[in-house]
This record gives structure tokens, C-alpha cells and sequence, in this order.
């Protein structure tokens, strides 16, 4: 795969920080905090402020894809055109099964 691609990312644990850095160069004000769901057990919550909006996720890179989202499709992010819906359901049927060693597979 990487022989094809000047460039390969996968999220992963060196993938977090560059995410908060490219929302703050973004000019987002972004924020951390932490919801104690036990004794010992803490979920991160990460924000991201910016002309108004608010975001909100559970790692530094979905946060950076919401933003993402939104400056591509405004505040009415939500609406889906038949074409859109359409090309969704055909990426989903045409997505590919591996295996743990990245083997195609055929889940019948």
C-alpha cells in the first residue's frame, strides 16, 4: 500500500498530537476534559471552538474530522442528497473484508 501513496496515515498513537496542533493552527480554541464514569475509569471529552460552533469528541483526531465537516459543508452539515445517499451505499457494498494479516477474504 505505501508504495503507492507519497503519503499513508492510520490513526495511531503519534496521530493525536498533529491533530490537536493542525485544530489549533485551524484557529480553533480547543479544550480537554474528563468525565469520570467510576473509580479509576475516565473517558476523555475533547472541544473545539470556532466562529461560534462548538465540537465535541472522544479523540483529538474525530475531533478534527468533525471540523473538517464542517468547513466543507457548512452549518447544515446534516442534509444528504439522493446522490450523496446513493454513493454512501455503494462504498458500503463495495467495501472489502480482511483478514487480520491484511488478506482479502470472502465472507459469505
Amino acid at each position: 500500500m505505501s508504495g503507492e501513496h507519497r503519503v499513508v496515515i492510520r490513526v495511531a498513537g503519534n496521530t493525536g498530537g498533529p491533530a490537536l496542533f493542525a485544530l489549533r493552527a485551524k484557529g480553533c480554541a480547543v479544550s480537554l476534559s474528563y468525565l469520570r464514569e467510576g473509580p479509576g475509569e475516565y473517558t476523555a471529552e475533547y472541544t473545539a471552538a470556532k466562529d461560534g460552533c462548538l465540537f465535541s469528541a472522544g479523540t483529538p483526531e474525530e475531533l478534527l474530522g468533525l471540523v473538517a465537516m464542517w468547513e466543507v459543508r457548512g452549518d447544515d452539515w446534516r442534509a444528504g442528497t439522493d446522490d450523496e445517499r446513493s454513493w454512501r451505499v455503494a462504498l458500503e457494498q463495495a467495501a472489502t473484508v480482511h483478514d487480520r494479516d491484511g488478506n482479502v477474504v470472502d465472507d459469505d
